[in-house]
């Protein structure tokens, strides 16, 4: 049968967090293990979670300074047991449905192998009391790209399934910071391997005050939403990337094309390898050189999966904001 193990960040989770766990335990097909990093918490959460621990024995627990989110789940890539098929995502608070894994797991299991692969899909937005339910109405219009990923994340991490090639190539090269895991996964399995975007939802996640990350799925409350945070963006989508470049170093640039150009990118950009890099290199250097930027505007291979969005984007590249 094959392995997955669930890394889970909890913080201050007490109230929903046995319901959460109950769901992954109860996971059909698939032999599941549970990791769960308590990130410093003041309730009963880790009271919880060390209950959970002593009474199954595919469930371990460690403590963590405070750290954030983001920051949680990288140390849980670091603490992953790397003798899993593959590996998934948890957040604290939402419930999964019975098949959530072995769906992931048998569509990955159909990819080519030897590559970095990412599952993620959709999910369906719960009340807090699970009484009201809606899937999230996102449009996937041109599907998962290394493009895609440098412009925004439709990956999201409470979705994400990856095999242990993602894992170890992942955890050694992680930003310095300001990142998020889910975003980070995204970038790297588009690059090196391949990203499987699934429109059936299989979560119920649960939207209460003290979320994390929410999510607005209405069009309207999305735009308010983006409007109070605009500043946020501010130079992120060019930060990020070259963070992504600097991480990643020379395994950005194709083997047999650096033979070729004594370093370089190939002739015209003809393989994938080669339009990738160019297109990080466009994001990564735009705000700083005029022509870059009106390239930018005009690059059909970073995109966002909205027309509205990509419109409005291509307008903050042109004045450098991103």
């Amino acid at each position: 049968m094959i392995t997955v193990q669930v890394l889970m960040s909890a913080y201050n989770g007490a109230r929903y967090l046995p319901q959460q766990i109950d769901s992954i335990l109860a996971q059909s097909g698939v032999k599941v293990s549970l990791l769960v990093r308590d990130d410093g918490s003041n309730d009963r959460t880790l009271e919880i979670l060390r209950a959970y621990e002593k009474r199954y024995q595919n469930i371990s627990v460690y403590m963590g300074n405070r750290k954030g989110a983001a920051a949680g789940f990288y140390d849980l890539l670091d603490h992953a047991d790397l003798s899993n098929s593959y590996y998934a995502f948890a957040d604290q608070d939402d419930v999964w449905m019975a098949d959530k894994l072995l769906r992931a797991v048998t569509i990955l299991e159909q990819q080519p192998k030897g590559q970095p692969l990412l599952y993620a899909g959709k999910v369906i937005c719960a009340s807090k009391d699970l009484a009201e339910c809606r899937k999230v109405s996102y449009h996937i219009r041109r599907g998962p790209s290394f493009g895609n990923a440098l412009a925004e994340n439709i990956c999201m991490g409470c979705t994400e399934v990856f095999n242990a090639r993602l894992l170890k190539l992942a955890r050694g090269h992680l930003p310095e910071g300001g990142i998020m895991h889910d975003w980070w996964l995204y970038l790297t399995a588009a690059y090196f391997g391949k990203v499987v975007y699934d429109h059936h939802a299989n979560i119920l996640y649960r939207q209460h005050g003290d979320n994390a990350v929410g999510m607005q799925n209405r069009w309207g409350a999305r735009w308010i939403h983006r409007a109070k945070h605009i500043r946020q963006m501010q130079h992120k989508l060019s930060g990020q990337a070259i963070q992504f470049q600097n991480a990643y170093g020379q395994k950005l640039y194709h083997v047999e094309c650096r033979k070729e150009t004594a370093g370089g990118l190939c002739k015209n950009n003809r393989c994938r390898r080669c339009r990738q890099t160019a297109s990080l290199d466009l994001l990564c250097g735009y705000r700083t050189d005029l022509k870059k930027r009106c390239r930018i505007v005009l690059d059909k291979q970073i995109y966002r999966q909205s027309v509205l969005d990509d419109v409005i984007f291509r307008m903050l590249f042109m004045i450098g904001f991103l």
